[in-house]
């Protein structure tokens, strides 16, 4: 006679290891649940682990993303949390939850914490793949260093491409900021970046092609009021146009016409089974502490579905 587990070994799935995922899956076996947490790109914290100075934290303190991210993830470790560094493939609501990795795996867990975030949007442009990891950077943080001394282009005129062209100033002998629109990041990354010598803005701009070789050379940039076309020769180019919400494992009656996932504040959507945090949910508000507590809230309330109390 076969056997069977006594427990399911995922009795709640967190899907993303950014900072609401890693908080979430962290309080939630606190809680005392089985929790499996996968993380696809190995990049734990998401997008904040990029940076190298995180704004708005409500206690002193300098703190790069990695900072907030690595100690999360090795005490949800501690507590039990199982990590598995796998993307998720489908998420299936049937009248039981199939959650299937990227490895072809099934799990079948009694609740799911989407916490997926949203990845960078990219250019679309030639060029942009070809030199991806050639010049192509989507982390000042991580490459920048190596184009000191050298000019450089950040493509985004909002809080994402003004951070990032911050980071680059102290290293790069020139940042170009092409903005297709006025910039629409906040006061304080505004009036640091119109300080500084060795930025140049091109306004009114959008990138056609990325130029290069071997490795990139150059931008061609077209004028959104008349067309007209330049170039400019730089030998790094960061795109920071802005971020989409990583939700396309999950069914569409959970997805909103932007692919977000459809949640309130109590991270609860349609299905009582499945709650959501951070970036990917409809309605975040943008900032680390609300993606942590955010991914505590879901594990609260995925505690409350799991004792009965709904």
């Amino acid at each position: 006679m076969g056997t069977r587990p006594l427990k399911n070994l995922s009795e709640v799935v967190v899907i993303g290891g950014g900072l609401a995922g890693l908080a979430a899956a962290r309080h939630m076996a606190r809680l005392g649940r089985l929790v499996t947490l996968f993380e696809g790109s190995g990049l734990y914290g998401g997008l904040t682990a990029t940076l190298g100075h995180v704004d708005g934290l409500p206690f002193p303190g300098a703190f790069a993303g990695q900072d907030l991210a690595i100690p999360l993830l090795e005490d949800a470790k501690k507590v039990g949390v199982r990590v598995i560094e796998w993307p998720v493939d489908k998420v299936e609501l049937g009248d039981r939850i199939r959650v299937t990795d990227g490895s072809g795996e099934v799990h079948l867990p009694e609740a799911v914490i989407v916490a997926s975030g949203a990845a960078l949007k990219p250019l679309g442009v030639p060029g942009e793949e070809t030199f991806l990891g050639r010049g192509v950077s989507r982390c000042a943080t991580c490459d920048g260093g190596f184009y000191k001394g050298k000019d450089v282009a950040v493509i985004g005129a909002g809080d994402g491409g003004v951070h990032e062209a911050l980071t680059l100033v102290p290293m790069a002998r020139r940042v170009y900021l092409v903005c297709r629109s006025p910039l629409s990041a906040k006061r304080e990354y505004a009036d640091r970046i119109a300080g500084k010598d060795n930025v140049t803005f091109v306004w009114d701009s959008e990138v056609v092609e990325v130029l290069g070789e071997n490795t990139v050379t150059g931008l061609r940039l077209r004028d959104v009021r008349n067309g007209a076309e330049s170039t400019i020769e730089v030998s790094g180019v960061f795109p920071f146009i802005g971020v989409e919400p990583v939700s396309q494992f999950l069914p569409e009656a959970l997805r909103t016409p932007s692919g977000h996932v459809a949640a309130g504040a109590d991270t609860l959507t349609a299905d009582p089974r499945v709650f959501a945090a951070g970036a990917v949910r409809a309605g975040y508000g943008g900032t680390v502490i609300e993606a942590m507590a955010e991914g505590v809230r879901a594990a609260e309330a995925a505690g409350r579905l799991l004792a009965g109390k709904f």
